[in-house]
């Protein structure tokens, strides 16, 4: 008698019929040895957390593990996703434009495929699975088969958690960034209030001359155009203070986008010259002949300027300085843009020289102590570095550095 063998693609369950045939007993021994061998690669994968999938050359699955097929069974899987074997994954990953609006499945399709084809070593993709009560992610990551074996393994993590900490570290961070902007701004109104008061005060006198001309017959036309024109330009400045400063205390998820570095430089100057007009110092402005393009949140960047030339011009008030000057310069070496702030101010004593930028440590009488620490965190966040000068005199100097944009980056979150 033979041995009879019923087996199904590697390595599933396989059930062996066994006949007794003494002409047979090697034959036999071989067979049971390759289905003990089956049966304890399967158990491999079936102690396995992550979702695995084994493809053959043609990106059919031959294998799953027991963590397939459970997320198949609870996510309302059909009886041929749970079982695996036979399906194409190339097949399967085909995008569709309404429910796959970023692309993920054509990325992975395009993934997998590569692996196989040895074209690459591996491949690896976050991507959203999200359940209909709760978020959740996944990271796939794609491995050729060894062995001289032509395929490839397929391979699901759950890393909700993760990203889910990611996102709220994002948000903490984003919300004392904002906490520090409202500091900044309590530095600032005063300031901002009085240079208010100049275009509305204007406007009023633009206001009651209109009426004056108007009453008057006859009315000088070209005398009354000129008023209401200066009654605008009176309120677009207006305006100009107040947009300025709803951009700089505005919320919400901050991203990045190319720009040149001296749109925010600049949008930091104009927010904070009213203070600077209040405390007579003078700011010096020293620009590139070339724009330097980078890759940034351009609001961050000016929360970091605001806090650099704040700072500067508030330590020259302290002292009574006699000499009132805060000066920027921008400058493009290589990769890198280094910002430069220097005051006439006293300068930094050596033992806070590194203290300035720990939470809470400041040499002012109000004020929360986070502005500078929060800078350095946005501009190491920028992929930067943020540092004083140990030896500034006669004031202080303070640097950043930022990535200089290059061709083919683009938007990041």
């Amino acid at each position: 008698m033979k041995a009879v063998a019923i087996r199904h693609a590697w390595p599933q369950t396989e059930a062996i019929i066994v006949r007794s045939n003494p002409d047979t007993g090697p034959a036999v021994a071989a067979e049971n040895t390759q289905l003990e061998s089956d049966r304890q690669r399967q158990a491999v994968l079936d102690a396995l957390s992550a979702q695995i999938a084994v493809l053959n050359a043609s990106g059919e699955i031959i294998a799953v593990n027991e963590s397939w097929r459970r997320f198949a069974r609870e996510n309302g899987g059909e009886r041929p996703l749970e079982r695996g074997i036979g399906v194409n994954s190339l097949e399967a990953c085909l995008p569709d434009p309404d429910t796959d609006p970023e692309g993920f499945g054509e990325r992975a399709r395009a993934g997998i495929e590569a692996v196989i084809d040895r074209t690459r070593s591996e491949f690896s993709m976050e991507y959203p699975c999200h359940h209909p009560e709760y978020p959740r992610w996944f990271l796939m990551t794609v491995t050729p088969l060894g062995e001289g074996l032509d395929g490839a393994v397929v391979a699901h993590m759950d890393i909700s958690a993760r990203v889910l900490a990611e996102h709220e570290s994002r948000r903490r961070r984003e919300e004392v960034a904002h906490n520090a902007r409202l500091s900044s701004v309590t530095v600032l109104a005063g300031s901002l209030v009085h240079e208010l008061a100049q275009p509305l005060a204007a406007a009023r006198l633009n206001g009651e001359s209109m009426l004056t001309l108007c009453r008057r017959d006859p009315v000088d036309r070209a005398q009354l155009l000129a008023v209401v024109e200066d009654l605008r330009s009176q309120v677009d400045r207006a305006n100009g203070i107040l947009g300025g400063l709803r951009r700089f205390m505005r919320r919400g998820e901050l991203r990045t986008e190319p720009c040149e570095l001296e749109q925010p430089i600049r949008e930091a100057i104009a927010l904070v010259l009213p203070l600077a007009r209040r405390k007579s110092v003078h700011l010096n402005l020293d620009l590139p002949p070339e724009p330097v393009p980078v890759l940034v949140n351009p609001l961050q960047i000016e929360q970091v300027m605001v806090n650099l030339i704040c700072n500067g011009i508030e330590a020259i008030d302290r002292a009574a300085c006699v000499a009132r000057t805060v000066s920027v310069h921008l400058r493009a070496t290589g990769e890198l843009a280094t910002v430069t702030v220097i005051d006439s101010g006293p300068g930094l004593a050596p033992d806070w020289v590194t203290r300035i930028f720990e939470v809470f440590e400041t040499e002012k009488k109000t004020g929360m102590g986070i502005g500078l620490a929060v800078s350095r965190t946005i501009v190491e966040a920028h992929g930067g570095k943020l540092w004083a000068e140990p030896d500034g005199a006669p004031g202080a100097v303070l640097r950043f550095t930022l990535p200089v944009r290059t061709e083919g980056d683009g938007e990041a979150p």
